[in-house]
């Protein structure tokens, strides 16, 4: 049997964190995404981060997830890869929501398509120079910045609301 990555699992506090790290070199890592997931737990919250747009990867992180949080930006790119997700998404028949991150930075395109889709945009998180200063130094935003906890809550309330109680996002 081949060796197409490792599978690492941590706790910090009561949240229990799984990652998969593919071998250098290794181009299928829907084997690992799926390792990853067969380790979360099945009467949890489980958010399942993935790259932006419709690669093998994207579709192996949120098949069979309960809902899919896509998060963008107000960019010509951010857009495009949004279109691209929102057809996987409704292709896998998954309901979905949308974060709008740096959301003053860039125009109203991805807002005008959120709209015509009825997309519902949960958060619109502005640009912030000291999220982005604790985010490279490796902190927990919601540590390091006290507004950024309450906003992370509430989104998870709008989630439930919004999308249904999910399990994995």
């Amino acid at each position: 049997m081949r060796t197409v990555g490792v599978v690492e699992i941590g706790t910090r506090g009561h949240i229990r964190f799984i990652h998969g790290r593919l071998r250098v070199g290794e181009a299928m890592a829907p084997p690992l995404i799926r390792r990853v997931k067969a380790e979360a737990h099945p009467d949890g919250l489980t958010i399942i981060d993935a790259p932006p747009g419709t690669s093998c990867p994207v579709v192996a992180a949120i098949y069979g997830s309960d809902a899919v949080l896509l998060v963008t930006e107000p960019t010509p790119f951010g857009l495009h890869d949004l279109e691209l997700a929102v057809g996987v998404v409704r292709e896998l028949q998954l309901p979905m929501a949308l974060v709008i991150n740096r959301a003053d930075l860039g125009d109203r395109r991805v807002h005008d398509y959120a709209a015509r889709e009825n997309l519902p945009i949960l958060l619109e998180i502005p640009f912030d120079r000291q999220a982005a200063g604790a985010y490279a130094r490796g902190q927990l935003l919601v540590e390091a910045l006290p507004g950024w906890r309450a906003m992370m809550l509430d989104l998870l309330e709008d989630l439930k609301k919004t999308l249904g109680k999910p399990q994995s996002t």
